[in-house]
């Protein structure tokens, strides 16, 4: 992450103590997208309503790699769920879609800023069930944009692979052919023509 992390807006804040600080959080599943914080009580971030959940949301501690260009991570919990829920999560499958995380500090007059400290993609979601403790939990896990550079990229370079994204296109016709085909570097000899199909 380049410079600084937290805006002016939030360090003012902080600078004149006896502020309150929070964590929201967006994640967007298919059907629909879930905003909440740590708080208590309902407040509006960017025009968007925020649910509080209290201390049955967690945010944990966000994790680096070694690598100073790695990708990082965050672990959300919402804990103390009915089962329901916790079905409709599965069904959900919330791997791949877009998440983040805001750090919210909201001072002695009501006046509030926030911070994006973690916005990626969510991993699969991981379940606690409690059984008759009722200690019910869903853990998602936030991986920042970082992660998706180090998986290998589904797109090749054939004429099928292009067809498939740009259809018409016909840029890579002639892979399959140089892959065969002997190139004389250096030399008068020529290489065999082309199929122009």
């Amino acid at each position: 992450m380049d410079g600084f992390p937290i805006s002016q807006a939030v360090v003012d804040i902080i600078a004149q103590g006896n502020f309150t600080a929070i964590y929201a959080v967006e994640l967007q599943f298919a059907s629909d997208t879930v905003r909440a914080h740590t708080g208590t009580g309902q407040i509006l971030l960017g025009g968007q309503v925020y649910t509080g959940v209290g201390q049955l949301g967690e945010v944990g501690g966000a994790r680096e790699t070694d690598s100073p260009a790695g990708p990082a991570s965050i672990d959300v919990t919402l804990s103390g769920l009915d089962s329901n829920i916790l079905r409709q999560t599965l069904v959900e499958r919330c791997r791949g879609r877009p998440g983040r995380v805001m750090f919210v500090v909201i001072g002695r007059d009501g006046e509030m800023a926030a911070d994006v400290i973690m916005s990626g993609r969510m991993d699969a979601a991981k379940f606690n069930y409690g059984g008759s403790d009722g200690k019910n939990s869903i853990s998602v896990t936030i991986i920042d944009r970082m992660a998706e550079w180090s998986r290998p990229g589904s797109k090749r370079w054939t004429d099928e692979n292009h067809q498939l994204r740009h259809p018409g296109d016909r840029i890579f016709f002639a892979i399959a052919q140089l892959s065969e085909s002997p190139i004389f570097w250096g030399s008068k000899k020529d290489a065999p023509s082309f199929r122009y199909d």
